[in-house]
């Protein structure tokens, strides 16, 4: 009986599952769901402080913009809608972005420039050759700059740069010949002009600087083509007719250089040298033709004085020279406008 009861308590009841523990036991009472895991709220990660010069720690402005954006091309469309404030905003996130980037220094410059902020503008555009000393663009617009200062030896070394890096461009070629005509390197500036004419025959203001250049060395007969040449060319302002009435004037053909000079009074009517020159020009040819009439006339009566009898009257030569004699001064200085100098826009 013994041995029985000992192995019935051995042996597991059929069907039966041992008991749970009781933290196990089910309820039928609901249960609160846990509340769900917070995840801490991470700070926006702070910019890296600005290291560089002195420049870029001034204009590089710190920002973490959690969505990628390319702030160059934001600025460059927003300069085509004329917002040049907004625009220098956006250069100056790309520059903490891409403090090395001579593009992005070199617009920002130009932008300067067009705000007229030239100390901000030189700042830029020297950071940007300072990234790369090949970077054209920025040597143009200081070669430009300091040529609107007058500052043509400044210009000099920014000119030549260009030149040197790109010898086929005529834009290159005829800023140097401004840079010339500034200091008076008249046989430099006319080989320039030539070179910028060689690469685009329709560059007026090469012709143009060409013309001066070669009046300020008295030499009136090489500027009279490049200066007509000028006149036929679209962009040909007030200041080419201006000048081609100079060369008129030294060849001695008046009524041409009057007529360059009415020219160029129309094109400009506030031009003081134009007006100047078309007034004194005007009153000498008229003063010449007068003296003309007059010995005509006295020709006519039979006044032993007037020479050869003759009833002719002058007429202009074929090749268009005037049949007035100039007048024999040359005149003053006060009177007689140094031709003027036509210079390029920028880019």
């Amino acid at each position: 009986m013994r041995s029985l009861l000992v192995a019935l308590a051995l042996t597991p009841l059929l069907g039966c599952e041992p008991t749970p523990a009781p933290d196990a036991v089910e309820s039928s009472a609901p249960v609160a769901s846990p509340a769900p895991a917070v995840a801490p709220v991470a700070p926006s990660p702070t910019p890296a402080p600005i290291a560089g010069s002195e420049v870029l720690r001034r204009e590089a402005i710190a920002h973490h913009d959690p969505r990628y954006r390319d702030h160059f091309e934001e600025a460059k469309l927003l300069l085509e809608e004329g917002r040049s404030g907004e625009a220098v905003d956006a250069l100056r996130m790309a520059l903490f972005d891409t403090p090395d980037s001579a593009p992005t220094w070199t617009l920002l410059g130009e932008t300067y420039l067009q705000l007229d902020r030239r100390a901000l503008a030189v700042d830029a555009l020297n950071e940007a050759v300072s990234h790369d000393f090949m970077h054209t663009p920025a040597h143009r617009l200081l070669a430009r700059h300091w040529l609107d200062r007058g500052e043509p030896d400044r210009a000099r070394r920014h000119a030549e740069k260009v030149r040197r890096l790109l010898p086929e461009d005529a834009e290159g070629a005829l800023l140097l010949s401004r840079v010339y005509l500034g200091k008076a390197m008249w046989r430099e500036a006319i080989d320039e002009s030539r070179r910028a004419i060689s690469r685009d025959p329709q560059l007026a203001a090469a012709y143009n600087n060409l013309g001066f250049a070669a009046l300020q060395v008295g030499q009136p007969e090489t500027a009279r083509p490049y200066l007509e040449a000028a006149t036929e060319l679209p962009d040909a302002g007030s200041h080419v007719w201006n000048n081609l009435g100079i060369a008129y004037e030294k060849l001695g053909r008046g009524l041409d250089a009057l007529e360059a000079f009415g020219r160029a009074v129309r094109l400009d009517p506030s031009s003081p040298r134009a007006i100047a020159n078309r007034d004194r020009v005007r009153d000498v040819v008229d003063a010449q033709v007068a003296d003309e009439i007059a010995r005509m006339l006295a020709a006519r009566s039979g006044d032993p004085l007037s020479g050869e009898v003759s009833d002719d009257v002058p007429e202009a030569a074929a090749d268009g020279t005037s049949a007035v004699e100039p007048a024999d001064e040359e005149p003053d200085a006060a009177e007689s406008a140094d031709p003027d100098v036509v210079f390029a826009p920028a880019e």
